[in-house]
């Protein structure tokens, strides 16, 4: 069984000077902005120009839970986003 682990495992992997989401996020935005073209495309890049600094500002696992929040990804055994009471 090989499996590599990083050096030190509170860092998250990085890509380039990306965090691996946002390169994911920088990588699909560029292609869809070369692929559509003219002033949407621009502004395909100049939204992600805006979104990677405010995302850097946010705590670590900002995103998911923002995702969550609104109701597109559901986390095993949490309740859902609209509960206001859980008991365990």
């Amino acid at each position: 069984m090989n499996e590599r682990l990083p050096q030190y495992l509170h860092r998250p992997v990085q890509i380039l000077w990306f965090g691996s989401d946002e390169f994911l996020l920088a990588t699909s935005i560029i292609f869809v902005a070369a692929i559509v073209g003219g002033l949407v495309g621009w502004a395909l890049i100049a939204a992600l120009l805006l979104f990677i600094p405010w995302k850097r500002n946010k705590p670590k696992g900002y995103l998911p839970h923002l995702a969550w929040r609104w109701g597109l990804v559901s986390f095993p055994y949490y309740p859902g986003p609209t509960q206001t009471r859980f008991f365990e």
